[in-house]
């Protein structure tokens, strides 16, 4: 699968995160995904799989049927939640 830059600001929305702490927490630079969303480049493919684990971890599925889709499994974002001692929503 294709991850895409705007799939990516589509899963932060929904989790609520900002790209510092998606960054922070993906371990890359700020930068590097606020390019990413913006299309302007394309990260290592290292980064574009920390992005992704990290937001899957979070209850992020990604899907590339007949669009890009993202969409938010609301247990799996409730169990990463108590894991980090907080409550998503």
């Amino acid at each position: 699968m294709q991850l895409r830059g705007k799939q990516v600001a589509a899963a932060r929305e929904l989790l609520g995160l900002s790209q510092a702490e998606l960054a922070e927490a993906a371990g890359i630079a700020r930068i590097t995904l606020a390019r990413f969303e913006a299309g302007m480049a394309e990260p290592m493919r290292g980064s574009i799989e920390k992005i992704q684990a990290e937001l899957e971890r979070r209850g992020i599925e990604f899907t590339n049927g007949t669009g890009l889709g993202v969409r938010l499994d609301f247990a799996k974002a409730e169990a990463a939640a108590r894991t980090e001692g907080r409550s998503e929503r």
